[in-house]
This record gives C-alpha cells, structure tokens and sequence, in this order.
C-alpha cells in the first residue's frame, strides 16, 4: 500500500511541477505497456504463439487504417542490399520482443515493471554524460519522481524475493 502512495504522489507531483509535458501521452503509454505486460504474463501461449498473434493482429489493424484512410505505402526505390537492410530490420526488431515474450513467463510481473525503466534512464544517462545535457527544473523533477518510483519497485522485488525465498526455506524444512 505504501509503494502505492508514494507512486502515485510521484506522479501527481511530476504533473503540478511541469507545465508543457503532455501528462496524457506518457499516462496512456504507461498504461497500454503495463496491460500489454500483464496479458504477456497472464496468458497461457508460449512466446512464438503471442508474438505470432500480435503480429497478426497488428498486420490486420494497419491494413485496415491504410484502407480506411486511404493512406498511401511508399516502396523503397533503392538498391537490393537496403532493401535487404530494411527486411534485416524487422529481425532486429522481433528479437527484443521475442526476449521479452519469453521473460514476462519466467520473472514476477513485479521484475517487470521495474526493467521497464531502464530504456528511458539509459537514455537519459547517455544524455547527461557523454552530451553534457543540463538538467532543467523539469528534469529534475522528472528524476526525482523516476527515482522515487524506481526505489519503491526496487523494494518492493526485493521484499516479494524475500518473502518467497522464506516460503521456500519454510517448505523445506516441512519436507
């Protein structure tokens, strides 16, 4: 209940301290990441089957908004090898997701959660140490609420590891 709290005022003081950031952009890709988690870990396909039907799914819903909005697909014009560089890319693109498919069964949703961070702090990182970026009072507020959230995930793996690693001994000793 505490991480909860101390969570969601991170978040509320992230949103009264900043003025432009689009709070409803990164809210409705916090959401739609964390259900797209939990239906990795609740279902009961292997990580092939759920990236098979994701792929599918997501093929069926861009023709469909290609269709509807008569949008146009401009083939690329350019030489065999990049189109092949361009085919090559969605390898490197499957790959990661594929990883992630096969994890989301084999870690708590917890884990999860706390290795969604890490994207977004490298970058930054990247950012402040090798671009000497300045960190405004946004950013500031940005990494305090992120370091915030970051702990109370951080504890609460811990504390669930913790817990099970007893259940576990406790189970043992039972045996």
């Amino acid at each position: 209940m505490l991480s909860t709290i101390v969570a969601l005022s991170s978040v509320v003081s992230l949103v009264l301290l900043s003025e432009n950031l689009n709070h409803w952009t990164y809210l409705l890709i916090a959401t739609t990441w964390g259900s797209y988690t939990y239906l990795k870990k609740t279902t009961s396909l292997d990580a092939v089957s759920g990236l098979f039907l994701e792929t599918l799914f997501l093929s069926a819903f861009l023709t469909l908004a290609i269709w509807a909005f008569n949008l146009t697909i401009i083939q690329p014009n350019e030489s065999p090898y990049q189109n092949l560089l361009i085919l090559l890319a969605g390898v490197v693109s499957v790959t990661p997701l594929l990883m992630f498919s096969f994890a989301t069964n084999k870690i708590p949703l917890s884990a999860t959660g706390f290795l969604q961070f890490i994207l977004p702090l490298t970058l930054f990182s990247i950012g402040i140490i090798f671009y000497e970026q300045t960190i405004p009072k946004l950013s500031l507020a940005l990494l305090m609420a992120t370091a915030s959230i970051l702990a109370i995930l951080l504890a609460y793996d811990l504390s669930t590891a913790t817990s099970l690693n007893a259940k576990k001994i406790r189970d043992e000793k039972h045996l």
